[in-house]
């Protein structure tokens, strides 16, 4: 790109592509700096991999739990040649068609291969060559967490990049972790044969979801061979000829466990490493993620950030809708555009799947407002009984005064599919006399939604037909 561009981006996944195709699509002359493939963590480590797997166990299950219900299906043994090359099709196929194809047919957009260093607020370094900018986007993402672990790195440790990429399931693997990755992976690997034990730090798993649904989960694995422990706390790793042992204390007591691989989920770290962050005048927190405001601003003028390397809620079209906001700010200061996560869905894709959206009733309570709240178990729901009696939850809460809704957390079936029903409940100020006077289809998963609202409606004295 000859002259200086309109517009820098370090980075080139969801976040980064959201940015520039709004920038090119202005008329502004935008340069991708990225030293990997095109599409970032999601595409090429995270959600399309990781995704298609569990689709797929989800499916290896299904053909298993049928036999109870009459349907003489037997599965055989995972096919791992055939489904690794289709997850590394599906890949492929996303990097060309999506982002291969749009970089090439954008007007106004490049992409320069390197790594990318900021040597002043307005000088980004790739290779030999000085890039010159008055705006610039951060979007280089987030990386898998490695804790401080004695001897870990005398083992072949596995993370969620690493794991996705095994040639096929091991035999047993521990995981250490009770987040989100530890919950979808742990799960698909156990559905294909993995003897899998799951340890947390914390007191139960997944902290940020309702005790209510995360014990039924909890329950749900256990029945399908998973082994959780919670309050471990991992003290050292020793690597042995048949694979790995961890040495922990949980709750107190020492524990040895030894499986063929190890595998860390601990979360997210930015990947802000040598990017010249100090140089820029860009700010970090404890953890390293970038600061930003609302806009999306950082602490150095012309400069912005968005996707998960200004932390949570770390999920791909959260940072796009980040990156819009950046750069309506870049190029029209008087919009002021903001971002607030309270009305962003958020979904864990085990099976149910959990999802969630604006506020609990704890927060809401923190925030000064008086709240109502219900919980509907998912065996109150006739689609689930369709299925096969499966068992998961709606929470939903509402504002004391007027029913306002404020926030849902669900297990269930497709439930991340359902929350944008709540999701736009919440955005636009719905009651919940509005979602119960609203006619869902019948039988349904989302009927449980509308369940949730009439027990609310009911409380409040409004119209529930």
């Amino acid at each position: 790109m000859s002259g200086h561009p309109d517009l820098a981006i370090l980075g080139s996944g969801t976040t980064a592509f959201a940015a520039a195709r709004m920038a090119a699509g202005r008329g502004k002359r935008v340069l991708m700096v990225e030293q990997s493939h095109l599409g970032g963590t999601c595409v090429n480590w995270g959600c399309i991999p990781s995704k298609t797997l569990i689709d797929k166990a989800e499916m290896y299950h299904a053909a298993r739990r049928g036999e109870s219900w009459g349907l003489n299906l037997k599965a055989g043994p995972p096919d791992c040649s055939t489904l690794m090359a289709l997850k590394s099709r599906a890949v492929e196929t996303l990097r060309e068609s999506h982002y291969q194809h749009e970089m090439e047919n954008t007007p106004n957009l490049e992409v320069l291969r390197g790594h990318g260093r900021f040597i002043s607020p307005r000088e980004l370094q790739v290779g030999a060559e000085i890039i010159h900018c008055d705006r610039f986007l951060v979007a280089v993402g987030g990386t898998p967490r490695i804790i401080p672990l004695e001897g870990l790195s005398q083992v072949d440790y596995l993370t969620s990049y690493s794991a996705l990429h095994l040639p096929c399931f091991p035999e047993s693997l521990l995981m250490l972790g009770g987040g989100v990755i530890a919950l979808e992976m742990g799960q698909m690997f156990a559905r294909f044969g993995t003897q899998v034990i799951i340890l947390e730090r914390g007191d139960r798993l997944l902290q940020e979801f309702d005790p209510r649904l995360t014990g039924q989960f909890a329950d749900i694995l256990r029945d399908e061979g998973v082994e959780i422990m919670t309050e471990v706390v991992a003290e050292r790793v020793e690597g042995r000829p048949q694979g790995v042992c961890l040495y922990s204390t949980v709750r107190g007591a020492p524990v040895g466990l030894c499986a063929e691989r190890l595998m860390l989920a601990v979360g997210t770290a930015p990947a802000t490493a040598d990017i010249g962050l100090e140089a820029a005048g860009v700010e970090t927190d404890a953890a390293g993620f970038i600061r930003v405001d609302a806009g999306m601003r950082t602490s150095a003028p012309g400069i912005y950030a968005a996707g998960d390397v200004t932390g949570p809620p770390l999920i791909a079209p959260a940072g796009a809708r980040e990156a819009l906001v950046a750069v309506s700010n870049m190029f029209d200061p008087a919009a002021d555009a903001r971002i607030d996560h309270t009305y962003t869905p958020m979904a864990v894709f085990c099976d149910p799947e959990f999802a969630t959206v604006g506020l609990t009733a704890e927060q809401a309570r923190a925030r000064g407002l008086e709240v109502v709240e219900t919980f509907v178990d998912l065996g109150r729901v006739p689609k689930a009984h369709v299925m096969g009696g499966r068992r998961g939850g709606v929470i939903l809460v509402a504002e004391a005064s007027g029913g306002r809704v404020l926030g849902c957390q669900m297990l269930a079936p497709r439930a991340a599919d359902i929350i944008h029903e709540a999701t736009l409940a919440v955005r636009f100020g719905l009651d919940v006399s509005q979602l119960t006077t609203t006619v869902h289809v019948y039988p349904s998963i989302s009927d449980g939604l509308r369940l949730a609202a009439q027990n609310l409606a009911r409380t409040l004295g409004l119209p529930v037909f």
